[in-house]
């Protein structure tokens, strides 16, 4: 099977779930500059390419004889981003379609599972008052492609939907959790620039990884082909007091957090309670955050240490 996207945050993780399971994998990979090169271990094939080289990835499903693709490449950014639109297009929009186009053209069945965000819902409400970037945008267009591509085109596809997932090997320090994790463990007060009150889900990226597990193996049965899953918990977190549980999971609670209270354009999020996930997927997050949190931690501290 296929990962791209291989040496991002979520990739990694998948890859050593899929090849414990006995999978051969071949990891599609982009150099991201800051961050470590990931050791893939056994079974890995990594080779670097374009997502949007349709021959590239024609050829690569042909040779490798790849049935099945997790797409997970993406640039992921948000508002005040420095990255043109037409990049962040280019990769997440364009790439989906060229990876299923090479799933249709394949000589063989080639199914896929297409990672999302949940960045896109403003997209496919009627109304909103939210300003648009070029990420949700993005990712919205890739959830309707994939469904054009199965329903049109007779590609197996699946699309997971995923909220905030935090875990160690995150390397976008823009995010809360390593961006906290990393000022907390280093001694400096965490400083929150909004009033602290707007509520995510937190999943933990084994969680995550065993969501994609559980729709890449059903992707054929006829209640999984074609539909939209969402990774989450059900539960909301402030980013206050998620910055306070970084800090105890760090063994710093006396590192308490500085509120700005500035304004800022905050997505609010509407409460998802994951019942289609449990009843079709068997899924459900099992990793509370206070575990996920020390897990991660942990993760850190030894990179730091290394480092």
């Amino acid at each position: 099977m296929l990962v791209t996207g291989a040496n991002g945050f979520i990739g990694p993780w998948l890859i050593r779930s899929l090849t414990a399971r006995g999978a051969s994998v071949h990891a599609l990979t982009r150099r991201v500059i800051g961050a470590p090169e990931p050791d893939f271990g056994l079974g890995v094939t990594a080779l670097d390419g374009e997502i949007t080289d349709l021959a590239f990835i024609s050829d690569l499903l042909s040779q490798a004889h790849i049935d099945h693709v997790y797409h997970l490449a993406a640039i992921n950014t948000n508002t005040g981003s420095s990255i043109s639109p037409y990049d962040i297009l280019e990769t997440n929009t364009r790439g989906t379609y060229t990876v299923l186009e090479a799933c249709r053209r394949s000589g063989h069945p080639v199914s896929a599972v297409i990672s999302s965000s949940k960045e896109v819902e403003d997209c496919f409400r009627p109304e909103t008052a939210r300003k648009f970037h070029s990420y949700m945008a993005s990712k919205a267009a890739a959830e309707l492609i994939a469904r054009t591509y199965c329903d049109s085109a007779g590609v197996a596809t699946a699309i997971l939907r995923l909220d905030n997932i935090y875990g160690g090997g995150d390397f976008n320090w823009s995010r809360l959790v390593p961006g906290m994790m990393r000022v907390i463990l280093q001694g400096e007060t965490p400083v929150i620039r909004s009033n602290g009150l707007t509520e995510r889900d937190y999943v933990y990226v084994e969680d995550a990884v065993a969501a994609f597990l559980a729709v890449g193996e059903r992707l054929e049965q006829p209640d999984v082909k074609g539909r939209l899953f969402r990774v989450t918990t059900g539960l909301g977190t402030s980013v206050l007091d998620m910055v306070k549980k970084i800090s105890v999971a760090a063994g710093r609670p006396d590192l308490q957090p500085k509120v700005l209270n500035e304004k800022s354009e905050e997505r609010v999020d509407v409460p998802y309670q994951p019942a289609l996930e449990k009843k079709v997927l068997d899924w459900s997050s099992q990793t509370s955050l206070a575990e996920g949190l020390a897990r991660t931690c942990q993760w850190y501290q030894d990179y730091f240490r290394k480092k």
